[in-house]
């Protein structure tokens, strides 16, 4: 199977809309004479501008996709038959392929050191656990497709993420700011392991040609829990 590194791991309309939504956001800031600087500086310990390219580091990132293993597909199609004339002939059987797993560098590699460096300035408890809450939330939600692999609703991590970090600073007594770093954190972490890590067993029943760590099915997920997280923190601040 010829292996493609590059492709998109979101449509491309969705892309775009991914590309542009950072600039819509610090333009309706400078109208409502917002500075996003300090924000940023307390709830992310970056700037507006190293911030943004951080962000775009990781989107353009996520175009890139490095396969790392490849295994044989265990499952097969029914047994069809074509009637002619009367009579019924068998089809040809397809009796499985050859499985290549990626791993996303934007929506794995680079969010994982971003989520790693955030993890860093949290309670190593309250993350532990925000992951595992996250993580069983995704695969819960998570869905089989035999073109991608395993995928998750768009929305589900940012909300499942955030929801778990302001209710996990809450009883720890955090400072609520904080919570944009700690649902990209479990965000980034419980998706990779929802969509993925916990479907490791079911991978090669699926019959899936191609798997992206990260990628398709997942990507969109990561980059709106890092984009509505530091939102929603901003306005606690």
């Amino acid at each position: 199977m010829k292996k493609q590194i590059f492709f998109l791991p979101v449509s491309l309309p969705l892309f775009i809309a991914l590309l542009g939504l950072p600039f819509l956001l610090l333009a309706a800031a400078s109208l409502l004479d917002r500075s996003p600087n300090a924000a940023l500086l307390r709830v992310i310990g970056l700037p507006a501008p190293a911030a943004l390219v951080l962000y775009l580091a990781l989107l353009f990132a996520g175009t890139v996709n490095l396969p790392v293993y490849e295994f044989k597909s265990r499952r097969d199609s029914e047994q069809k038959y074509a009637s002619y004339m009367g009579a019924k002939y068998p089809l040809p059987v397809w009796h499985g392929h050859n499985t290549v797993v990626y791993v996303n560098l934007g929506g794995c590699v680079v969010a994982l050191l971003i989520a790693a460096d955030f993890a860093l300035a949290l309670p190593w408890t309250t993350t532990l656990l925000a992951i595992a809450i996250v993580s069983l939330g995704v695969y819960l939600l998570s869905r089989p497709s035999r073109s991608i692999g395993f995928y998750v609703p768009a929305l589900a991590p940012p909300a499942l993420a955030l929801a778990v970090a302001l209710l996990g600073l809450h009883l720890s007594g955090g400072a609520l700011y904080g919570c944009a770093r700690l649902a990209f954190a479990a965000g980034t972490a419980g998706t990779l392991l929802g969509t993925t890590g916990l479907n490791l067993p079911r991978l090669g029943k699926l019959g899936s040609g191609t798997v992206s760590v990260g990628g398709v099915g997942a990507f969109d997920g990561i980059v709106l829990t890092g984009l509505l997280s530091t939102v929603a923190a901003c306005l606690l601040v």
